[in-house]
């Protein structure tokens, strides 16, 4: 299949500094209805597979465009990135109305790309799934962290022999390079950011990239990318932990936490104790699920305080059932993955970029030792159960990081940050950091809880609203909420 693509992409047309012909574009999508949203126009944009080699082969990626509903106060063109990775950004484009503004809709052209390996874009293919029943990302013994290395290599390695060249260049600033490519095709001269959580990362390299070409841009929820990994990992290892016992003080008194009148801290600690000694099978899942997968399924679920966008369950209350019913012996909530003989697709993608962005900073039993001590002594419930944990995933594989921790240095681009200082993914401490590197940037807090902000607050979404149609310093600095 990829190599089909990369044949088709050989004829797609000329790159930058390639003759063009006739003024021909160097990049083209062939525009049509969105199947599913007939007024959003979709399309694919070839890529080359590395963009060192900008001549060489090329793939696919899947693009969508709404035109600003006032054509007459147009002001530009809004990239967008949902975030992730994991996530592509042309489904949000498709249902428009639910994900942005009246504001934002009426005066942008809304833009999103499925990044490489996201989405209808093109996808890592590997030969061994990353998670099987015996994986833990917390080895007790030598024997399993040599395990999971070894098994982590392996991984790569069928991931190299089904995908070829493209497993090398998943990285965020390849991301940001194809985004430029985008906009070459659009035939525009500058577009605006709105990038939410990881898209933060991707919208603050394309400008330190591109800055003459961006207009504006507005982050949401700092994914810091400049730190070692153990000094991210501890960051939000904190973070999380932070966001537990907030959450278990909500149960207190929240009538939608069915878990009210108890102490959910010691509730939480005994069910991940039993799941330790006993795991709890769940029909059709790939292992009984273990303290580990209660541990790291908890996280998904701090992520917003209130029920969101992204529905009931993905909430403090989802958490709060979701525990009670393993607690009643039905786990199925923390389940890990379906059954063994089922390709873990999308896993093969967020590795993709994953390992290609981290450098996991433990290379032996004794450094694992070490971290396993650092989430213990940080956090004992959660014991060190965060995303920048999966990072383990990373340890053994066999592709170099194209793009490992860096400083970035953003300059001439009117920017806006919107964090929250109690976000369980991205540390509040990460928005200082990351703004350090934007030169000039403004700085919104809000004072609640959850990650990101756009969707859960009013006060933040109007603040975002108002900076990208006119940048300059919001009315409020800080958000209640």
């Amino acid at each position: 299949m990829l190599s089909a693509l990369l044949v088709v992409g050989l004829t797609a047309g000329p790159l930058p500094g390639a003759a063009a012909t006739a003024g021909a574009p160097a990049f083209r999508i062939g525009w049509a209805p969105c199947a599913t949203a007939p007024a959003v126009q979709c399309g694919t944009l070839m890529v080359p597979v590395d963009w060192a080699a900008p001549r060489g082969p090329r793939v696919p990626v899947s693009v969508a465009r709404r035109p600003a509903d006032q054509p007459a106060t147009r002001i530009g063109t809004l990239f967008y990135n949902p975030g992730g990775p994991g996530d592509g950004g042309a489904e949000y484009v498709m249902a428009a109305e639910r994900f942005f503004s009246a504001t934002v809709r009426a005066r942008f052209d809304l833009v999103a790309l499925d990044p490489r390996g996201m989405g209808a874009s093109v996808h890592v293919q590997c030969g061994l799934n990353p998670i099987v029943a015996e994986t833990t990302l917390f080895p007790r013994t030598e024997q399993q962290f040599e395990q999971l290395r070894r098994h982590n290599r392996a991984v790569g390695l069928s991931c190299l022999e089904h995908t070829g060249a493209l497993l090398k260049h998943m990285d965020t600033v390849t991301v940001a390079r194809d985004h430029e490519a985008l906009r070459l095709a659009l035939g525009v001269d500058q577009v605006n950011w709105l990038g939410i959580s990881y898209g933060t990362q991707v919208a603050a390299n394309y400008a330190e990239l591109f800055p003459r070409q961006t207009r504006a841009m507005v982050l949401d929820a700092a994914l810091e990318h400049s730190k070692p990994e153990g000094v991210q990992v501890a960051d939000e290892i904190v973070s999380q932990e932070n966001s537990f016992n907030r959450f278990t003080r909500w149960c207190d008194t929240a009538t939608s936490c069915v878990l009210r009148g108890q102490d959910v801290g010691a509730v939480f600690d005994r069910l991940v104790a039993g799941a330790d000694r006993h795991p709890l099978a769940v029909p059709g899942a790939l292992r009984p699920v273990t303290g580990e997968d209660i541990r790291m399924g908890t996280i998904g679920r701090l992520t917003f305080k209130e029920p969101s966008i992204y529905g009931p369950d993905v909430s403090w209350a989802g958490l709060s059932r979701a525990l009670a019913a393993a607690v009643a012996g039905d786990a199925a909530g923390f389940a890990v993955a379906p059954t063994a003989d089922v390709p873990q697709e999308s896993l093969f993608n967020i590795l993709g970029n994953a390992c290609g962005d981290y450098v996991p900073q433990i290379d032996s039993w004794a450094e694992m030792q070490q971290r396993i001590q650092l989430g213990r002594q940080l956090a004992p419930h959660l014991q060190g159960a965060s995303e920048t944990w999966r990072a383990n995933f990373c340890i053994g594989w066999p592709v170099r990081a194209a793009n490992p921790p860096r400083t970035l240095d953003v300059r001439g681009v009117p920017a806006l940050m919107v964090h929250a200082v109690h976000d369980s993914s991205d540390p509040y401490v990460w928005a200082h950091s990351l703004a350090a590197q934007i030169e000039g940037i403004d700085l919104l807090t809000r004072t609640g809880d959850g990650h990101t902000s756009v969707y859960t607050s009013p006060c933040a979404r109007t603040a975002i609203d108002e900076y990208l149609v006119r940048p300059a310093a919001p009315a409020v600095r800080v958000c209640a909420g």
